[in-house]
């Protein structure tokens, strides 16, 4: 698997832009058999076949982004957060600064650093920060107004980290495995299991702009109705310093991970329930977790009338260009989602 996660979450794909990763994917499917569409904006929809009720498995392509909010006459940029975004951000995002980034100018990828005043002149000059701003750092590519500008960088010109995968020990990390492990998975299932040996006649989806505001997701619901649809995510590990299992009783290295509730949806229990028998049949050890702060794609299918549910990689240090997952729970991922479109569904789900 980790070859296959490397190659994806390396590609360079933020929210509205991710034409890169949507054009891999799609190779990807067709190579393996699928027959794939693409929607008005953007979504690719694989058919794979298969009998009996229409299944939706989901993940998304896009990566978490800066926006160039203006140039400094001196060559900064001035950034603006992919998200939502106010003057101030949490100081606990100070993590970005010393970051390497590709800046998507219009005349290809440009390389710069997110810096920020340190060391000496920050001692001389500055005194100890309060809150963070948005003004604190910026982006330095070693090029001039002038020369940015004429290869194509204006407001809006989104940037990403430039980080690589990276494998240490068990573990795989670098940028956007939120959600390009997913992809992965997902990828892994089609060609692992013959349309012959599927129990549903079942679609593969990879959506745009979930980062902001699951607007892919939407966009497909509208377009096609599912008789259910599984997220597949990212999901939030609780297993370091500072984090009690109180708090998040996840860790890495325990199996996937069944979400019964986020912060947008309590997702659809017959479904849930259908998930959980098959890792059980397929003795396929399982975490479930309610989570906060976090919202998918199946929010969005839920509000169509789409019975949805959430399916987890556990991940430590999400959105951060150092996400970390186990390969082993990714793998076991894999192995669930392969049991269960094999299983013939019941009633309640």
């Amino acid at each position: 698997m980790f070859p296959l996660i490397k190659q994806l979450t390396e590609l360079v794909g933020p929210a509205g832009q991710e034409q890169v990763v949507l054009d891999a994917v799609e190779g990807m499917w067709r190579a393996a058999g699928a027959r794939t569409e693409r929607t008005r904006i953007g979504n690719i929809l694989a058919r794979i076949g298969g009998n009996g009720p229409k299944l939706l498995l989901v993940a998304h392509a896009d990566e978490l982004c800066y926006l160039v909010r203006a140039i400094d006459p001196a060559g900064f940029l001035w950034l603006a957060n992919g998200q939502a975004w106010e003057r101030k951000t949490s100081l606990r995002n100070w993590f970005t600064v010393g970051q390497r980034v590709h800046v998507l100018a219009r005349s290809g990828l440009l390389p710069g650093v997110i810096a920020a005043a340190t060391g000496h002149v920050a001692t001389l000059v500055l005194k100890e920060p309060e809150e963070l701003t948005w003004n604190d750092f910026w982006v330095d590519t070693g090029l001039t107004r002038a020369e940015l500008q004429e290869r194509g960088v204006t407001p809006g010109t989104r940037i990403v980290w430039d980080a690589p995968t990276v494998q240490l020990g068990p573990h795989v990390v670098g940028k956007a495995l939120d959600d390009r492990v997913p992809l992965a998975v997902i990828t892994e299932v089609l060609r692992r299991v013959p349309p012959a040996e599927l129990a549903w006649e079942l679609t593969l989806a990879c959506t745009v702009q979930e980062e902001v505001g699951l607007v892919g997701a939407f966009a497909a619901a509208a377009h096609e109705r599912w008789d259910a649809a599984v997220a597949v995510e990212i999901g939030l590990a609780g297993d370091i310093p500072g984090v009690d299992e109180q708090a998040m009783p996840l860790r890495l290295g325990a199996g996937p991970v069944l979400i019964h509730k986020d912060a947008l949806v309590h997702y659809d229990h017959g479904l849930t329930q259908a998930l959980e028998q098959a890792a059980h049949a397929a003795a396929i050890p399982i975490q479930h977790a309610v989570f906060g702060s976090f919202g998918s794609d199946g929010a969005a299918l839920m509000r169509a009338d789409i019975p949805a549910a959430l399916i987890a990689f556990p991940a430590r240090y999400t959105h951060s260009p150092f996400e970390t997952g186990h390969l082993d729970d990714i793998e076991a991922l894999v192995q669930w989602l392969v049991a269960f479109v094999r299983t013939p569904p019941t009633s309640s789900s």
